[in-house]
């Protein structure tokens, strides 16, 4: 019994009755008006290719239990899913019974009616087996357009593209494509992928979308004895400095069976060899299964395969754990809103700023296989329920190790359910908005970075100079391979702003809070918290935009600094230090968020954010008592500029009091131009001059 779609009763074109109530009542309405009416406006429309977006009817289909969509009619709408590849593949229609005496068929309908000059079939495996296509009009009438049941059959080709050409375009526009299949002509599997029209007699093609001057060659270098071993080693993923490398490494018994799977880790040299690797050890390693998904920008946060129970077993989910002073810290599990994965296999990866998780499993409204979802950060600990990222991106196969650049907009994943090279191919996508559902046509990274094989966990520093890849070697093992990255396959170039807190008085490290504000409200500040003991607060930050830096403290008064990135257009790196003024009696510093237009002493935003902190200040320690004193620089009159000073100074001094801040606490000094910090010689020097500074009184 055929399978109809969309259709009250099916029909056929051998004779019997045709019934295409709903197709026909439609189409006699507006298509054969829309039919004559582009065959006339539009002739760059006839140069188009069109292919199938609904199905009609079938004569069976593949069925694999507890699967939704894999080898289904579905398969052979839109786009060459898998084609030119040739390899049998879930992501194209398979009838159900190869080598059958039985003739299957397939009938596609199309959005567009228009008359033709070609029809091309994406024969994905298993070609020569058609025997008879047919088109149907909008009257339902049945056209004979290739015909070969009574020939005999063809040597076999795994898979091939069937164009057929017409001597001339069609009378009448086509409503629809119904194809026959005698499978026992060709034995094996018989895969369709894809099925187009076209007014043009230029032969249609499947083609591969590949990054735009994608290099033919590219330098593969396998890490070495350093990285790699006798065992399987896959999941690198590499630290925002570029420095550090994580992955997995399958042990391997002398008999070929999996032991044990740990997290490694290796450093980089001062000549950029990668040293020996070593076992990150407990308790991120145990007894189980343990795998790394994802680094933090800064390096100090890990995302881990499997939540780790206190009694040492691992259990279905995630974890993280951070680096401290002692070590890796026991990983805590990461809690997300109704999750669940109907797969036993998972990726994650997490955006630069840490508010994004994009990850591969499978769920009840996944496309295909494995999807990718995304979920945002509620808070510390604690994510959104998974949403699907979209036909753009998934496929109807496995969609898998997903990687977030440090620009925080370009996608890499994995796959093998669009058009590439050979099997899981990686592909690049950019980031259109800030839902994570709007996407660019995910790009092939090309021949030269994808191979025959299967590639995959494709990881890149912030400097997008190199790229780490996971490939089958020669001996059939899985290694890790660092390649030089070409410039259509790079992302966004990014900074890493990097350093530490340190005290204004005796310079040492200090541990804190500092937080990151994009003077830019599209962006999201980034807090992190400052220790010493582990090392150097690290950043990475999108370029052509200018951040403020505010580290915080208890007892102690921020320096507020900012760094300008407005004009750079190529990675930095760059190193910042950052300050903090212990309270105490006599300390003086400089508020760097105050400046003032010429003439004028309203205070800027930026200026009543570090009034606030000091308002604050002064609350928590009520005996904190501050002399500000104003600044002017030399254009104008002197007497105007020393009233303009103390016009300024005594702007902050009323705004503290609004905060709460006893007037008695406040003294104020205005100095107009007498004392500048700068050459006035410039308007950028002159900027400096228009300052205002304070003084600890007394604590």
């Amino acid at each position: 019994m055929p399978h109809t779609y969309d259709l009250k009763s099916r029909y056929n074109f051998c004779g019997k009755q045709n019934n295409l109530n709903i197709m026909v009542s439609m189409l006699k309405k507006s298509a054969f008006f829309l039919f004559f009416f582009l065959k006339i406006i539009s002739p760059t429309l006839s140069q188009k290719t069109y292919w199938a977006s609904k199905i009609l009817e079938f004569s069976s289909e593949r069925v694999i239990p507890f699967q939704t969509t894999e080898y289904k009619a579905v398969q052979a709408l839109g786009k060459p899913n898998v084609f030119p590849n040739h390899v049998v593949s879930t992501a194209a229609w398979e009838p159900s019974s190869p080598d059958s005496p039985n003739e299957e068929f397939i009938t596609v309908g199309f959005d567009t009616l228009m008359s033709i000059r070609q029809v091309a079939i994406a024969e994905n495996y298993g070609s020569g087996c058609i025997s008879k296509i047919i088109a149907l009009d909008t009257e339902s009438n049945p056209h004979i357009l290739y015909n070969t049941r009574n020939e005999p059959a063809k040597p076999l080709s795994r898979g091939k593209m069937l164009n057929i050409f017409l001597p001339q375009s069609t009378s009448y526009g086509i409503a629809a494509i119904k194809l026959f299949l005698n499978t026992e002509k060709i034995k094996g599997p018989n895969q369709i992928d894809a099925i187009g029209i076209s007014e043009s007699i230029e032969p249609i093609k499947a083609t591969i979308k590949v990054a735009l001057d994608a290099p033919k060659e590219v330098y593969r270098e396998n890490l070495g004895k350093g990285v790699n071993s006798r065992h399987q080693e896959f999941a690198p993923v590499i630290s925002g400095d570029g420095k550090t490398l994580f992955y997995t490494r399958n042990y391997l018994s002398v008999f070929g069976k999996e032991k044990d799977q740990d997290v490694w880790f290796s450093t980089q040299d001062k000549e950029g060899n990668w040293i020996k690797s070593k076992n990150i050890g407990y308790p991120i390693n145990n007894n189980d299964k343990n795998a790394v998904f994802s680094v933090s920008a800064d390096g100090r946060e890990i995302l881990l395969m499997n939540k780790y129970n206190r009694d040492g077993k691992l259990s279905p989910g995630i974890s993280r754990s951070y680096r401290t002073r002692d070590g890796w810290a026991y990983p805590d599990e990461v809690k997300i809103d109704n999750y669940y994965n109907q797969s036993p296999n998972a990726e994650f990866a997490i955006s630069p700023d840490g508010s994004v998780m994009v990850m591969s499993i499978q769920r009840k409204n996944t496309i295909g296989k494995r999807d990718l979802y995304v979920s945002f950060k509620k808070d510390k600990n604690t994510w959104t329920e998974p949403v699907n990222m979209g036909r753009q991106l998934n496929t109807f196969e496995h969609d898998v190790t997903p990687f977030i650049a440090a620009d925080g907009k370009t996608l890499y994943f994995s796959t093998q359910g669009l058009p590439g090279f050979g099997d899981n191919d990686i592909f690049k996508a950019q980031r259109l908005d800030e839902t994570w559902q709007l996407w660019s046509e995910p790009e092939n990274l090309g021949s030269a970075i994808n191979t025959p094989n299967w590639d995959g966990y494709f990881t890149i520093p912030a400097s997008g100079d190199y790229a780490f890849i996971c490939s089958i070697n020669a001996s059939k093992k899985e290694d890790i391979y660092r390649l030089e990255l070409p410039k259509t396959a790079k992302p966004e170039p990014v900074a890493i702003i990097s350093g530490n807190v340190l005290t204004t008085t005796d310079k040492k490290p200090i541990e804190a809070v500092l937080t990151m504000t994009p003077q830019n409200d599209k962006l999201k500040p980034e807090i992190k918290n400052y220790d010493p003991a582990t090392g150097a607060f690290s950043f990475v930050v999108p370029l052509k935009e200018i951040y403020d830096f505010v580290p915080y403290a208890k007892g102690y008064l921020a320096i507020n600094e900012t760094v300008d990135l407005s004009k750079e257009i190529s990675y930095r790196e760059i190193r910042k230090d950052f300050y903090l003024m212990p309270l105490e009696a006599g300390n003086k510093g400089i508020l760097n968020s105050f400046t003032f237009e010429q003439g004028e002493s309203k205070l800027q935003a930026p200026a009543l954010k570090d009034l606030d902190r000091i308002a604050q200040a002064m609350i928590d320690f009520p005996t904190l008592e501050i002399l500000f004193e104003g600044h002017t620089d030399n254009q104008g009159d002197f007497q105007l500029n020393l009233k303009l000073s103390e016009e300024r100074i005594e702007e902050v001094k009323n705004y503290l009091i609004s905060r709460g801040v006893p007037a008695e606490r406040i003294t104020t000094k205005g100095w107009g131009q007498t004392r500048p910090l700068a050459s006035n010689a410039t308007e950028e020097r002159r900027k400096l001059n228009r300052r205002v500074e304070f003084t600890i009184v007394k604590k």
